[in-house]
């Protein structure tokens, strides 16, 4: 049951990012548009069957991104049973997943109109990092994120 419940966490860390990078003319690299980003996650996770929900782990995620400008931003989402729980400024000093990328490549996804393939191209070019704490966990996670299919199932499902 562990295996699967850390697969269904990583594949939310993905599909997370992908929400928040979904939304082409409304996405904003600060605290206020991160909030409304996981407000309407939440939103749309509410719907999902409670099997997947009920199976998915808790993680503290951060999000680093290099603006445009050189500056960092840094946000911590603390996922609790597939809810966005808190976003915090700065991110968890404990994160067990964190997500590195830069706003053109946040950018390139957005004008793309297949996210998803773009998004896996990203990965594979590690123009998106995810690290975790664990290498278990980090080879679970390159499993998941190496289907597009997985992918566009956690997409469609989530968000479709």
């Amino acid at each position: 049951m562990r295996v699967s419940l850390t697969r269904s966490s990583l594949l939310i860390a993905a599909v997370l990012l992908m929400l928040l990078i979904s939304f082409a003319s409304a996405f904003a690299l600060d605290m206020p548009g991160i909030e409304k980003h996981a407000a309407a996650y939440n939103n749309r996770v509410a719907n999902a069957p409670y099997v997947l929900t009920s199976m998915l782990g808790s993680e503290k995620i951060n999000l680093v991104v290099t603006r445009d400008n050189g500056t960092v931003f840094r946000a911590g989402m603390d996922m609790v049973s597939a809810r966005i729980e808190h976003v915090i400024p700065g991110g968890y000093s404990n994160a067990t997943i964190i997500v590195t990328t830069n706003e053109g490549t946040i950018n390139d996804v957005v004008r793309s109109k297949e996210k998803i393939s773009e998004f896996k191209n990203m990965t594979d070019d590690g123009r998106i990092k995810f690290e975790t704490r664990s290498w278990f966990t980090e080879i679970k996670l390159k499993a998941a994120l190496s289907s597009a299919s997985v992918l566009q199932f956690g997409y469609d499902l989530f968000f479709g």
